[in-house]
């Protein structure tokens, strides 16, 4: 009789994954998929290959009425025999209503690590003068300025500012946060869930204008 490999016990942190699902009506797959398409059509991983993502966590707000995805991935930055490879906890939100390209980054994070050029072509810095904290914790890139000052609301802008996520990105269509070079713990995907809560909540969709074709 041929026996097939043996499944591997579920983690610790698997088993709160699963946990988490189960409590709240959402599903988890710690299993490795390794179609990770949707996340090249952000910027930052345009040009950084991802070899695969797994431990996903999917769920529906229905209160907001979007559909988001939060997983492990693992990704690699540089030339290919000298790449070096990175883990970090993406949480993806698909929205239904079209949004301002633009990608935001805690000052001087990303840039620790990754060649910004490489992240942001054909984007450029916005400044937001009015708002002297905020332009000197967070850098902002963009590539249509009219509309990424409407839809930077002094009340958003507020919110950006009391909350410490070191990436945040837009395609025009779902947002894209993580906040460390390293698998999230359980309590901290928590609060990144709760953060793209009020994050939603603080954009006020409805009145969002179409980003620039």
């Amino acid at each position: 009789m041929i026996i097939g490999p043996e499944k591997k016990k579920p983690t610790p942190r698997q088993f709160r994954l699963q946990k988490m699902a189960i409590n709240n009506g959402w599903t988890f797959e710690k299993e490795v998929e390794w179609n990770t398409s949707y996340l090249q059509n952000f910027d930052f991983f345009e040009k950084r290959p991802i070899e695969r993502k797994k431990n996903r966590l999917k769920g529906r707000d229905e209160k907001l009425g979007v559909q988001w995805e939060t997983s492990d991935i693992t990704f690699d930055e540089g030339a290919l025999l000298s790449s070096e490879v990175y883990n970090t906890t993406v949480h993806v939100v698909r929205l239904d209503q079209k949004i301002p390209k633009f990608a935001i980054e805690w000052e001087g994070f990303l840039s620790k690590f990754f060649d910004r050029v490489m992240s942001y072509a054909g984007y450029e810095e916005l400044g937001f003068k009015l708002h002297t904290k905020f332009s000197s914790k967070f850098l902002v890139m963009g590539d249509d300025e009219e509309a990424l000052n409407k839809f930077f609301t002094p009340e958003l802008i507020h919110f950006l500012e009391s909350n410490k996520i070191h990436h945040i990105e837009s395609n025009g269509e779902a947002l894209m946060i993580f906040n460390y070079l390293r698998n999230a713990r359980t309590d901290e995907i928590k609060k990144m869930l709760s953060f793209t809560q009020d994050l939603l909540q603080y954009m006020n969709l409805e009145k969002i204008p179409d980003s620039k074709k």
